[in-house]
Formats: C-alpha cells, structure tokens, sequence
C-alpha cells in the first residue's frame, strides 16, 4: 500500500530541525546571553516530538555529533581529531571547550544524549548530521581535509547506536559544492540546499539589510514559495531538498503579524500540494525554547493545516531521507516525466 502511495504522489511536507544548542550559537551571541532559549530546548523539544506523532509527521533531527558525547572527555577524544584552522577561530567548536561541563548531568548547554534517546524513540524521525563541530564549509582557513575528519568524528560517535546517517544540513546553510563527494563517501545521499534567490545566498548574507529582508520575507511573499519538485531531485546524484521557508518563533514585538507568517507558510504548503511538490520547513529546537506555548501553538496550526492538505490532496509527511529514497526509486521504475 505504502509503494502505491509514493508511486502516485510526488509531494509532501518536509520538516528538518537544526538541533545543535549551545554548539551552533556561541561563535555569534556571548556566553550567557541565550541561555534561556537553550535551557527551554528541555522543555520544547520533547513537546513538539509530542505534536509530531499525534499529527502523523516525519521529520528529519539535524544533529550536532558534539551532543552524541556523555562525557567530556568523549567529546575531547574526537575533537583532537579535527584539525581546523579558522581564519577566524571563534568559529571552531574546541576554543568553547573550557565552558564545557563534565557530563549531561553537569552541563544542559553542550550534551544532548537524552534527547537524542527522545527522538530516536519517536516514531517517523530521522536523525541526520549537521556536522560533528557545527563545522563552517565555507569560513577562510578551512579545508576539504578537516571537513573529512569531522565526518568522521559523526560517524564513529554514532556507530552502533543509530542507523547510518543519511541527510545532511550543513551549519548556517554554508553549501560547499566541493565537498559533496566527502559527504557521498561516508554515505550520506541527500542535503539541504537554500532557496533559489540571492537572498539566501549565504556568502552574500551581510548586514542587517539583508536581514531585514530575510525577516520581512517571513511575512509577506517577496521572494516566492521555493518549492522543490521531484524531477527537480532527480538530476542530482546528491539530491538537494531545496528549503521553502525557515519556521521564525514567536516575536513579540511583532506580534500583530503572526498571522502573516502563518498565513504565509499555509500558501506554500497548499500550493505545493496543488502541484505535487514538496514544501520543506525547518528551524532550531532552541528557536522554540522561549514563549514555548506560542511556538507550539503556531506549530500545531500548521500540521492541522497540514492534515487538511492530506485529507484533500494526499499531501504526505516525509524525512529528508525518505524524500531522497522516493527520488532514486522512481529513478530506477521510469525515466523522469514518465509513470
């Protein structure tokens, strides 16, 4: 039945979520300034594991491979394996290492096992890589070489305890065309790409124009739906699950506009299942870590809007995995275009 479905539909919902804590912030906030959104990561996530399953959604859990660690010591062991010299080296996950406590127990900020554990137990969930030290592809000073290393660090943390990983998200959406071929090695066969428009272009992402931008994007359609189709995929050997639209949290100062950022979401979401394509949305768990009930609230909007696009237009709920598999399998039946 389940082959039936994926062989008449070629779209869905897609959800991915960088979850990384204070990993993925502290090159760009000060020690401290955050902790309230990431100490509430507690709290979020396993409430929107929670809206995942009543709802029926598969999502993909990005993962730092820094928060797979349960000692300090584990954490020290695989990152004197990962030579990288920034040119800027606030970027590199070791020069945090002094903050670091000694196990989960100690220190809520840097291990994530037990939540990891939540979302491995979680039916329909995906546990992909955003690298092992939220590694920046695209910062002067590193190299194909210690990208390499890391990859390695994420797959030996992770051996015997998940499956192999399968997605990739690379940090702060820093594609690196060159370092596909490492990525194919180790096994992975799918990424997440940025949408199509210089606007998240992320060596161009400067200033706070730009930002400004990105911001007012999230409420008003300026730069389009960035839908992703399966012929689209297909011509990719690593396949490119495009981003439509990052999940922005509840923000009170611009509170009177929620229902534009939903409203705006909601449009995407039905005009992918309109046409058979697939509408990817993503966010941190941190991002959900303030005004939690706000946040969960606007989510569980969308994945009832998200079940009445099933119900209408057997819109479907995929992992970035599964996605990739459905691209290859239909690869293998019949030439693109064809069914």
């Amino acid at each position: 039945m389940e082959e039936v479905v994926f062989e008449v539909n070629r779209g869905g919902l897609v959800i991915s979520l960088d979850f990384e804590l204070n990993w993925g912030v502290h090159d760009v906030l000060k020690y401290g300034q955050y902790n309230k959104n990431l100490y509430g990561v507690r709290e979020a996530l396993p409430k929107i594991l929670e809206l995942f399953e009543q709802y029926g959604i598969h999502a993909t859990w990005a993962t730092v491979g820094l928060l797979f660690a349960e000692t300090k010591a584990e954490m020290a062991h695989y990152l004197r394996g990962i030579p990288v010299k920034y040119k800027n080296m606030r970027f590199a996950a070791h020069t945090q290492f002094a903050k670091v406590g000694e196990d989960e127990q100690d220190d809520l900020l840097h291990f994530g096992k037990s939540l990891i554990e939540k979302i491995k137990h979680t039916p329909h969930q995906e546990i992909g890589s955003h690298t092992f030290s939220h590694f920046y592809c695209l910062e002067n000073g590193q190299t194909e070489a210690d990208f390499r290393a890391d990859l390695h660090a994420t797959a030996m943390i992770c051996e015997e305890y998940i499956a192999p990983m399968k997605s990739i998200v690379f940090p702060r959406n820093q594609v690196n065309e060159a370092y596909f071929p490492a990525c194919q090695e180790v096994g992975f066969i799918c990424y997440r790409g940025n949408e199509k428009h210089p606007l998240y272009d992320p060596q161009k992402f400067k200033g706070r124009l730009l930002g400004a931008k990105k911001w007012l994007d999230s409420y008003v359609n300026v730069t389009g739906n960035h839908l992703v189709t399966i012929e689209e995929m297909q011509k990719d050997s690593f396949i490119n699950i495009r981003s439509s639209a990052f999940l922005r949290p509840y923000c009170s100062p611009l509170r009177f506009f929620e229902g534009l950022k939903v409203k705006r979401i909601k449009e995407g979401m039905h005009t992918a299942a309109m046409s058979q394509a697939f509408y990817h949305l993503w966010w941190h768990p941190h991002n959900f870590g303030k005004n939690i009930e706000k946040n969960l609230a606007m989510l569980e909007e969308l994945l009832q809007y998200y079940q009445e696009l099933r119900h209408q237009y057997n819109f479907q709920s995929y992992t970035m995995h599964e996605v990739a598999e459905l691209c290859q399998s239909l690869s293998r039946k019949s030439p693109i275009g064809e069914d």
